[in-house]
């Protein structure tokens, strides 16, 4: 073989680029192959995953393992709900804000991931976020916070959590970046500063926590 079809040969066989293009379009395909497997059997995976009141209260557990594990690194010995609960509370929302990857599904499939699997993954969608950080923030004392679906101006529907302490009214949205005061003070005036990609609240659905469960509908 002449040195120059050689050294083209060779190059095509060992290019990162096309390579790494190759890669890229085989995920692609795959995640392709994917969602048409998940559409197929779309309905058997909703019953599946259909939940009783009871069910979808418990989701936000305190007592979960990964959430324990994860709060031995913000929650020392000494802590105190009513002194320490906005330090932490603000280190935690940072936290899954930034270790948890936020993902729109494509598809209108009903699911719960319980606490391990979101963190192993680093990955959900909005209520997985908001379940997680819930659950987060009840193993601290905040017995008032709640997962809140929503429905926006744009009619879509968009799950955070809201809590009140000292009077102060939070709405936590872990699956935006945002700082704990942020959205925050009375409760009409944190609904009235907080958005999601600049779609406001246009009303509340239903909440939950450990202990209640309310609709609005």
């Amino acid at each position: 073989m002449p040195a120059k079809a050689e050294e083209h040969y060779f190059g095509e066989q060992h290019d990162p680029a096309a390579a790494l293009e190759s890669s890229q379009k085989e995920r692609l395909l795959q995640a392709r192959l994917y969602k048409l497997l998940l559409e197929k059997y779309l309905d058997l995976i909703n019953e599946r995953e259909r939940r009783t009141i009871g069910e979808i209260k418990a989701l936000v557990n305190a007592e979960d393992l990964t959430i324990q594990s994860i709060l031995a690194d913000f929650k020392k010995p000494d802590y105190l709900f009513e002194k320490d609960y906005p330090t932490v509370s603000e280190g935690v929302l940072s936290f899954v804000q930034k270790e948890i990857n936020y993902v729109e599904p494509e598809i209108n499939l009903n699911y719960w991931l319980s606490a391990k699997e979101v963190f192993s993954s680093k990955v959900g969608d909005d209520e997985d976020l908001a379940v997680f950080l819930c659950s987060l923030l009840f193993a601290l004392g905040d017995k008032e916070a709640s997962v809140i679906i929503a429905e926006l101006d744009n009619l879509r529907t968009h799950a955070f959590v809201a809590t009140e302490f000292k009077g102060k009214f939070f709405i936590l949205d872990p699956s935006q970046k945002h700082e704990l005061q942020q959205f925050s003070g009375t409760k009409e005036e944190a609904l009235k500063k907080y958005s999601f990609r600049n779609a406001k609240i246009k009303r509340f659905l239903y909440k939950f926590n450990h202990n209640t469960y309310e609709q609005f509908m």
